[in-house]
């Protein structure tokens, strides 16, 4: 289930189809929840390796050799999927680092698919995540913008994790009702398509398969931060809290770039620039 209605994620998904075809290995960095194992699924789903398998493991699964050479060893002709790249111990860095240096030399070696967190790149800076292993496994790299980056995207994203609630559940999906839709906008969304997820769950079971209005959604958001407010959760890299705030900012400025580089303290020309970095949709043409 990609979704594809704002302009950010319409170019993600064209360079991902494009990343498919390719056996470098890839990268996807985005905050928690945003996506980023199923878009990693998603690159070996549209490959040419789609009918050969996809191992998955962990960072924080114990760190041994042998996990690692197991691992690549049933994903075979397929793609081997490491999440959490940020959380790996010195030793885990080492192991990858070395499964890496073999896998040149095996018969149809798996294709190496990571994920992380914004931080990674501020560890691989400091020194405390192997700079040789990052440049490695990041030969494609593709940034997962935040839920908040790609609101056009709700309308169709919450019709379809309803319609995936209601077929677990066995029941009819509700409605969305438009009030409840502008009130899931105004939200700054900090767990991204996981906590929406479990946002519009909760809605459906509690109201007993009646159209999702504000009247319900309420209860279900009552010390949540709007788009007035930012909340960001320790450990955010500073590049990921300033993308957040610029963006929250630019939003609730209705898009005016002016008012939102003098509320922000900096230039225009400054403004355009930190948003082509983000390749964000209100960069300049």
């Amino acid at each position: 289930m990609i979704v594809v209605q704002s302009d950010v994620m319409r170019r993600l998904l064209g360079q991902l189809r494009a990343t498919a075809q390719s056996d470098k290995p890839t990268l996807l960095i985005g905050p928690s929840g945003s996506g980023r194992s199923f878009l990693a699924k998603s690159i070996h789903a549209m490959s040419r390796r789609d009918d050969k398998p996809l191992v998955e493991i962990s960072s924080m699964a114990p760190s041994l050799p042998e996990n690692w050479n197991v691992a690549a060893d049933r994903a075979r002709g397929g793609t081997l999927l490491v999440t959490d790249l940020e959380r790996l111990d010195d030793y885990g860095q080492r192991d990858l680092k070395c499964l890496l240096g073999k896998l040149s030399a095996w018969y149809r070696p798996p294709r190496l698919c990571t994920t992380a967190q914004p931080e990674l790149e501020s560890l691989a800076g400091s020194g405390r995540f192997m700079r040789s292993l990052y440049d490695q496994v990041a030969v494609l790299r593709h940034e997962i913008p935040a839920l908040s980056e790609r609101v056009d995207d709700l309308p169709e994203l919450c019709r379809l994790l309803l319609a995936e609630h209601a077929y677990a559940q066995d029941c009819a999906a509700p409605a969305l009702l438009p009030d409840g839709l502008a009130m899931l906008r105004d939200y700054a969304w900090p767990g991204n398509v996981r906590e929406l997820s479990n946002i519009l769950l909760r809605a459906m079971l509690w109201s007993s398969g009646r159209p999702i209005g504000r009247e319900a959604l309420t209860p279900l958001l009552p010390a949540l931060p709007s788009l007035t407010e930012i909340r960001l959760p320790i450990g955010t890299s500073l590049r990921q809290a300033e993308q957040t705030l610029i963006v929250a900012t630019l939003r609730a400025c209705d898009g005016n770039k002016q008012l939102t580089a003098l509320k922000l303290g900096i230039t225009r020309r400054t403004l355009y620039q930190k948003l082509a970095r983000y390749n964000h949709p209100d960069e300049p043409r």
